[in-house]
C-alpha cells in the first residue's frame, strides 16, 4: 500500500519566459569622441550593497558620465514577493530592507505595491546623475518575474473580491489596475533620462560594441563571454549574469598580405553589487567578485576595463577609478554573518516540548478526567469489571448440569 512518501502528487510547473537576442532587439547608439560610458549590473535593489552604491555614486557625480547602461537584475523581485508571499523555504532570512517594511506599512495591497514601485523607480533614476543618460535593459529572471508575480497576485486578489463581495475583508481594489509594461510598472515613463529596452536586449555602440545580458554561465572568469564573442564577432562585448569580474584583450589575424594586418578584440564580464546576507539564496557559485565596467571612446574606439572593488587589511572595500581616484568605504561592509565560538558549556535551556490532543478520543479523554477532578468520590465501590475475553477464542454461555441448580 502506498505511503504518502510514494502517493501521487499534483506539481505545479512554472514555464520560465525566454527570447532570443534577435528576438529581443539590437538596439543602435552612436557615441562621440569623448563619451565616457560606465556599465552596472546584478544590484537586486532593496538588497543591494548600499556601501558600494554610495561609493560609485560619488564615483559617477566625479566622472561626469555620458552614457549609464543597467544590464539587468537591478530590481530584485523577491522584494515585491515578500509583500505577500512566504519565506519559509529560507534557510536564513535577515529582517527586511526598510523599503519592504515601509511598504508593508502602507496600507492595502495595491498601497503596498504603488509605494515599493516608486522607490525602485527612485533608484534607477538615481543614475542620471548631471548630464548621463540612463538605458535601462531589465532581466527576464527578475525584472520580468517580478512584474508578472505581481500581476499575477493581483488577479488572484480580484478575483476574490469578485467572487465574495460581502467579505469584510477586501485584500484588493479591482478597480485599481498595475501596469504589466515594466518602464510604466517603475513609473519610468515619466523620467525624461532613463530609456528602458525590452527584456534581455542588447545596446550597439557604434557599430562594435556590444552591451547585453547573458544567457549562459561558465565556471571560470572570462570564459561566458569569450564564448559569447565566439558565437557574435563584435569588436567589443560587455556582459552581465555570471556574477564574475573579468576584462580581457586580444588579437586575431586579419589577413598577412602584404603584411600581416591583426584586429584588435575585447570582452568585459561585469560583477555583482547586491548584498551577500541580504540575498543568502543564492549561491556562491553566483558571487564571484563585485565591481562594474567604465570606459572613454577615442577616435571611435573603446578604450576601458572592469573595476574591482577589493577588501583591505581593515576589512573596508574600495576601488581605484578611471579618473585616477581611489573610493573607499567609511565602515565595513557586506561582512559575512557569524558569532564566536568557544570550548565552554552551553546555556542550558528549558525544553519547551507540548503535545496537541490527537483527534476526539482524547479530547474525550481529557474531558472525562476533568469532571472525574470536579465530582466527589463516591463512598460506594464500583462494580468490578469483567475481563475480556481472550482474542481468537470463542466464548460460550455456560448451562448448570441436570440435577443441579
Amino acid at each position: 500500500m502506498a505511503n504518502r512518501a510514494t502517493r501521487l502528487k499534483g506539481v505545479t510547473v512554472e514555464e520560465i519566459a525566454k527570447t532570443s537576442l534577435a528576438g529581443a532587439g539590437i538596439h543602435k547608439i552612436s557615441l562621440p569622441d569623448g563619451t565616457r560610458v560606465v556599465a552596472i549590473a546584478n544590484t537586486l535593489w532593496p538588497m543591494h550593497d548600499r556601501n558600494m552604491h554610495e561609493q560609485i555614486m560619488k564615483f559617477l557625480a566625479d566622472y561626469q558620465p555620458d552614457l549609464v547602461v543597467l544590464l539587468g537584475h537591478m530590481v530584485n523581485n523577491e522584494a515585491f514577493q515578500a509583500l505577500f508571499e512566504s519565506e519559509k523555504n529560507y534557510l536564513q532570512r535577515p529582517d527586511h530592507p526598510v523599503e519592504v517594511k515601509a511598504a508593508m506599512a502602507a496600507g492595502s495591497f495595491d498601497d503596498q505595491v504603488q509605494y515599493l514601485r516608486r522607490e525602485a523607480s527612485k533608484y534607477i533614476g538615481s543614475f542620471a546623475v548631471g548630464k548621463a543618460k540612463v538605458v535601462y535593459i531589465p532581466a527576464i529572471l527578475t525584472e520580468h518575474k517580478l512584474v508578472k508575480r505581481v500581476s499575477q497576485e493581483k488577479e488572484r486578489r480580484d478575483n476574490f473580491v469578485d467572487n465574495h463581495p460581502e467579505a469584510a475583508d477586501q485584500p484588493s481594489d479591482p478597480y485599481r489596475k498595475i501596469p504589466t509594461e515594466f518602464r510604466d510598472f517603475l513609473y519610468l515613463n515619466s523620467n525624461p533620462r532613463v530609456k528602458v529596452l525590452p527584456y534581455n536586449s542588447a545596446l550597439l555602440a557604434n557599430d562594435h560594441t556590444l552591451f547585453m545580458i547573458g544567457d549562459f554561465k561558465r565556471r571560470n572568469e572570462g570564459d561566458a563571454v569569450l564564448v559569447e564573442w565566439q558565437q557574435r564577432h563584435y569588436q567589443a562585448i560587455i556582459r552581465s549574469l555570471d556574477g564574475k569580474l573579468a576584462s580581457g584583450w586580444f588579437t586575431t589575424t586579419e589577413h598577412t598580405q602584404p603584411t600581416m594586418t591583426v584586429q584588435q578584440f575585447q570582452v568585459h564580464e561585469i560583477g555583482f553589487l547586491w548584498d551577500e546576507v541580504e540575498n543568502d539564496q543564492l549561491r556562491d557559485y553566483d558571487r564571484r567578485a563585485q565591481g562594474f565596467f567604465a570606459g572613454l571612446y577615442v577616435d571611435g574606439e573603446l578604450f576601458g576595463s572592469t573595476v574591482d572593488i577589493l577588501r583591505g587589511d581593515d576589512d573596508r572595500r574600495s576601488f581605484f577609478a578611471p579618473n585616477n581616484k581611489m573610493y573607499t568605504e567609511d565602515k565595513p561592509g557586506n561582512m559575512p554573518h557569524g558569532t564566536d565560538v568557544s570550548l565552554a558549556d552551553e546555556t542550558v535551556t528549558d525544553d519547551d516540548d507540548w503535545v496537541l490532543p490527537n483527534g476526539d478520543d482524547d479530547e474525550g479523554e481529557d474531558e472525562a478526567k476533568a469532571e472525574s477532578k470536579a465530582k466527589p468520590e463516591s463512598k460506594t465501590k464500583p462494580a468490578a469489571k469483567k475481563p475480556a475475553p481472550a482474542r481468537g477464542k470463542k466464548v460460550t454461555k455456560k448451562t448448570p448440569a441436570k440435577g443441579k441448580k
